[in-house]
């Protein structure tokens, strides 16, 4: 909803092509866009933090990278082992990560189950 009156159609078009594809009531959609000030902050933050993960993961490739490169090339047993707790803690980094993206979608999915058994339930379901 909130993508295709981005794009600049006007709410009630897109609540009209939205009920249709869904299946769900318009009132249940006006209702919904009604109440987007509770829902789209959620949407957005979302987005952010996917776009700050790939990020980070992009930053964690390079660091690993690097951190190789100087144990592979270190004279020292020092510089090689604080190379290894660099890649170490980049690894802890990228799977916290990765958790936290599993989470994200476990709660999508979830709230897509909602959505469907509302559905049923009721005759009609609310999107975001």
């Amino acid at each position: 909803m909130l993508d295709a009156v981005s794009t600049g159609l006007h709410p009630s078009a897109v609540v009209s092509q939205l009920a249709g594809k869904y299946g769900v009531s318009e009132r249940c959609l006006w209702s919904d866009w009604q109440r987007r000030s509770k829902w789209v902050p959620l949407l957005l933050s979302l987005e952010k933090f996917a776009g700050f993960c790939e990020m980070i993961e992009q930053k964690l490739n390079a660091v690993q990278k690097a951190a190789w490169s100087i144990y592979l090339k270190a004279s020292s047993d020092n510089a090689r082992v604080g190379a290894l707790r660099t890649v170490l803690d980049a690894l802890e980094i990228h799977g916290s990560i990765i958790q936290t993206k599993e989470v994200i979608e476990r709660l999508d999915r979830l709230e897509e189950i909602a959505q469907e058994q509302q559905k049923r339930g009721r005759g009609g379901g609310s999107l975001h």
